[in-house]
């Protein structure tokens, strides 16, 4: 029996995937949640052992508690498991330990990463290197977003909580360079750099990858003495769009002409991105387009869920400005007819600091309706409610509604689309595959 390892706030995306981890290297492990997840499954088949609830009692028989940032440090099993002479980490802090020690390929940015992460852990797989890949998005074909296998690993690396800054890759990506999680950095300068610093922690003779247009990211890059590569127009890796394609986009990057089967320009960076990253593993471009034109998506990222009274409805991930903007742009520009979205702002602190460019992204739907906030960590703040979304997509010409309301069927039934989504990064998925299920 190996090491004993339970995890606090086990359901989480990132921990359920670093307690598969764990299991795969032949510890023993548990953990703790408030409620069930979505990855209880997937766990459980991965022989981890989930217990609803929290209780001192869980940390009296392990050897490692490792705790999610989610969780406070004075939690009563954290502080129970110091007590008695336990090892704890932070989450951050396990995944180093469990990365470093691998030809660890890390990807981060503000948006993409997921799908980045999946992209280059298919190209590799495809390629027969069987990397071990660890993602916040559940892949199809890996059943969970989990990739046990070789010492070659691909990890999502979160700046939130600068829990990328314990990372130490052979090779960095960073996605793109946007302003996101100031509740945690302060000010843009200080974000900028902890993005600096994560390339730095790359090991030396290392690759560092990074879109050739982002000045952020460019003056980190060339300074810290790595091996450069660049994406995006006029980088040393470009997917150029040749036009969509059913639901996928035809494209060429350095010559080599491929199809990538989900949508969007937004994806052709992804994949762009990805495509480098594996290059350092010396797998050349046109196996990695002949890779990514199997490329299964990642659940929740523009994702069919079914239909409910003649619409379509997906499901997508966005939550920031950028990434609503990309995402309803690739569904414009891919299937015909009109369009609706439903928004569930995450967060109290970035609602309150991205209302109005919420509400402007919002603008690329026929018409939108905006849901109350998802508070996840946060307390509510004075003044800051969904309302201040649909306010600014209405003071910019947009048709938009506050739609505070339980009954989603009740909205659909009163606006019609061709396709709807059901956007944000909190309950709005589980709403709209309740919706979609109650259709069937």
């Amino acid at each position: 029996m190996g090491l004993r390892v339970h995890l606090v706030g086990i359901c989480g995306s990132g921990m359920s995937a670093l307690a598969m981890w764990y299991s795969s290297r032949g510890f023993t492990v548990s953990g703790c949640d408030r409620s069930p997840g979505d990855n209880m499954r997937e766990l459980e088949r991965a022989s981890v052992t989930v217990l609803k609830g929290h209780d001192v009692s869980h940390a009296a028989d392990c050897d490692l508690l490792v705790y999610s940032a989610a969780v406070p440090s004075d939690h009563p099993e954290v502080v129970a498991a110091r007590e008695a002479g336990v090892r704890v980490l932070r989450r951050s802090e396990a995944l180093a330990e469990l990365a470093n020690g691998t030809r660890l390929l890390a990807v981060a940015g503000a948006h993409g990463k997921t799908t980045t992460t999946a992209m280059t852990g298919w190209i590799l797989q495809e390629a027969g290197l069987d990397p071990t890949v660890m993602l916040g998005g559940y892949v199809t074909p890996w059943d969970g977003n989990f990739r046990n296998g070789s010492t070659i690993s691909v990890v999502e690396a979160d700046e939130y909580d600068r829990t990328f800054l314990r990372l130490r890759p052979v090779s960095a990506a960073v996605t793109n360079f946007a302003l996101d999680h100031l509740e945690c950095y302060g000010s843009p300068e200080a974000l900028s750099m902890a993005f600096g610093i994560f390339l730095e922690m790359t090991r030396p003779g290392g690759t560092v990858i990074v879109p050739r247009k982002s000045r952020d990211l460019g003056h980190w890059a060339e300074r810290i003495g790595r091996h450069l590569v660049t994406t995006g127009p006029g980088g040393d890796f470009e997917c150029s769009s040749l036009g969509p394609s059913g639901w996928g986009v035809e494209y060429t990057v350095s010559g080599v002409s491929g199809r990538l089967p989900v949508p969007g320009e937004h994806n052709l960076r992804n994949a762009e991105t990805a495509i480098a990253l594996a290059g350092t593993m010396g797998v050349n471009t046109e196996v990695s387009v002949e890779a990514l034109s199997s490329f299964p998506g990642v659940a929740r990222r523009l994702e069919n869920i079914g239909s409910s009274g003649g619409s379509l409805l997906l499901s997508d991930y966005a939550h920031h400005p950028d990434e609503i903007r990309a995402a309803l742009k690739a569904v414009k520009n891919t299937l015909p007819g009109n369009l609706g979205v439903v928004f569930q702002p995450h967060l109290y602190s970035r609602t309150a600091a991205q209302a109005e460019e919420m509400g402007l992204a919002l603008l690329a739907a026929d018409w939108s309706a905006v849901l109350p906030i998802y508070p996840a960590r946060e307390e509510p703040l004075p003044g800051v409610t969904g309302s201040l979304v649909s306010d600014a997509c209405r003071r910019a010409g947009g048709d938009s509604e506050y739609f505070d309301r339980d009954d989603l069927r009740e909205l659909l039934f009163r606006r019609s689309a061709d396709v709807v989504v059901f956007m944000g990064a909190g309950s709005i998925d589980g709403m709209a595959r309740r919706l979609a299920g109650e259709s069937r």
